[in-house]
């Protein structure tokens, strides 16, 4: 059981490294640290980041009963990132973006719910929603392979990673071996 414990933790390690080799490429290819794609990614790990260290707060089967007001602070900064990010994608006319940044907000949404009030979180209609959002995450991130926007694809499938590592921490889902 330690041994699964320290094989999902050496996991979380190397998702985390390759989402931030990710942002880095994006940030170089960016070449400008204020464009929206920039920002969009700077707020999404300053959001992954409060879910990774609230959700290692958790105990099994337990809801979180308050937030840090630095985390709070933090988190509100990457959701205003993101909101900026959408507002741009909205303004541009790209529909696959919005459809995108539409889905990942309300899927942190659902986390946050899931965070405060886990009862329910496996139920089937939070679980069709969830199923469901992180489907449309997918069909955008296949979209971009079709497109030929190869990086935007594997920006897309590692934040699909990501917060699948936010949703093992939430659940404590039981993978072989793996036990909370």
């Amino acid at each position: 059981m330690a041994s699964s414990q320290h094989w999902f933790q050496a996991f979380k390690a190397v998702v985390y490294a390759a989402l931030f080799a990710n942002v880095g490429v994006f940030m170089w290819v960016a070449d400008d640290w204020l464009a929206p794609k920039a920002i969009d990614q700077i707020g999404w790990v300053i959001i992954l980041a409060v879910f990774e260290w609230e959700t290692g707060r958790l105990r099994a089967g337990r809801a979180l009963t308050r937030i840090s007001a630095p985390a709070l602070l933090a988190e509100l900064a990457g959701y205003g990132c993101a909101v900026y990010a959408l507002q741009h994608h909205a303004v541009t006319g790209n529909a696959v973006e919005v459809a995108n940044s539409i889905a990942w907000l309300t899927i942190s949404a659902l986390i946050w719910v899931d965070l405060f009030r886990p009862a329910g979180a496996r139920g089937p209609i939070r679980t069709l929603l969830r199923l469901s959002l992180y489907a449309v995450a997918l069909a955008c991130a296949m979209w971009c392979a079709g497109t030929g926007s190869w990086l935007d694809f594997w920006d897309a499938v590692i934040w699909i990673i990501c917060f699948f590592v936010i949703e093992l921490n939430i659940f404590g889902l039981k993978l072989p071996g793996l036990r909370r």
